[in-house]
């Protein structure tokens, strides 16, 4: 029972890190703290359903048609929302984010009604029995999914040029842009990979759980997640996913269905009290 617990929770884990990278990437590169990410997850769910269930396009070509489409409402959403703000405080950005939020779940029922749907996709099902454990292949197939995701992401930003100035970027927009790095395009594609990596997991979460607009509750796991890691550290945000994904497992098993979220966000509150840059996270000094 351990292992197989422990096998889901690397799994879900693993969805959770790909989600809390793009989150992490988005507040490393534009300091916005991304309430809507789970609205993304969401999204990607539903137009998993929209491409496979509905219009009965090839695999492939429907993984490729989320990616493009969520890049490209990341890139919308930067453009007319994010961007105007550039320079305003703080909570007027978080405040934007939460009413993106609202307004996409309200959008997603208007065209989609308020009943769950199912999702089936090509991805295998089944069940490898190794002694008494039972693994389920299409949580191996999410972790496998979400890892190569990660990897692939991780050499774009440390070994192509792209991924060079993004870290400029990233290291400070004042800097970047007097060296002339285009801040703003850097920005956009940062939103870009952030609502790209969010909809892949919603793909899979879709499969997994039921695709509603309550995935994005699930999605909202990536914050806790990425607060865990440490906001500034891309390798912290993935840990912190695969922590919540074991401590979720975990508590749901042994303690209490309803007592993962208890206990995620406990640890969330110990961390923040102790070290409220994260376990990964680098602190910042000030001047007093």
């Amino acid at each position: 029972m351990f292992i197989q617990v422990l096998l889901s929770g690397i799994a879900l884990g693993s969805i959770y890190g790909l989600v809390a990278l793009g989150f992490a990437v988005v507040f490393k590169a534009t300091d916005v703290f991304n309430f809507a990410q789970g609205m993304f997850v969401a999204f990607g769910a539903y137009f998993a359903v929209t491409t496979i269930t509905l219009l009965g396009l090839p695999f492939p070509i429907a993984v490729a048609a989320i990616i493009a489409a969520a890049a490209a409402l990341g890139v919308i959403i930067h453009i007319v929302l994010i961007q105007p703000l550039s320079g305003r405080p703080m909570l007027s950005v978080i405040m934007l984010t939460i009413a993106l939020s609202i307004v996409m779940r309200a959008v997603i029922e208007i065209f989609y009604g308020v009943q769950a749907r199912t999702l089936s996709t090509p991805m295998p099902t089944g069940i490898f029995l190794i002694g008494d454990v039972r693994v389920s292949q299409l949580h191996l197939v999410a972790a496998g999914v979400s890892w190569l995701c990660m990897a692939a992401f991780g050499a774009f930003f440390k070994f192509t040029s792209i991924g060079l100035l993004m870290r400029a970027t990233a290291d400070g927009h004042e800097a970047a842009l007097v060296s002339g790095v285009n801040v703003k395009v850097m920005n956009r594609l940062a939103w870009a990979i952030g609502a790209s990596l969010a909809a892949i997991g919603g793909l899979f979460l879709g499969q997994l759980q039921i695709v509603s607009t309550e995935l994005e509750h699930i999605g909202l796991l990536a914050l806790p997640a990425v607060v865990i890691g440490g906001m500034q550290s891309i390798p912290g945000a993935i840990i912190g996913g695969l922590l919540v994904g074991l401590i979720e497992q975990m508590s749901a098993t042994y303690i209490s269905p309803k007592s993962s979220d208890i206990v995620v966000y406990t640890l969330l509150l110990m961390i923040l009290m102790v070290r409220p840059w994260g376990l990964f996270g680098q602190r910042e000094l000030g001047r007093v």
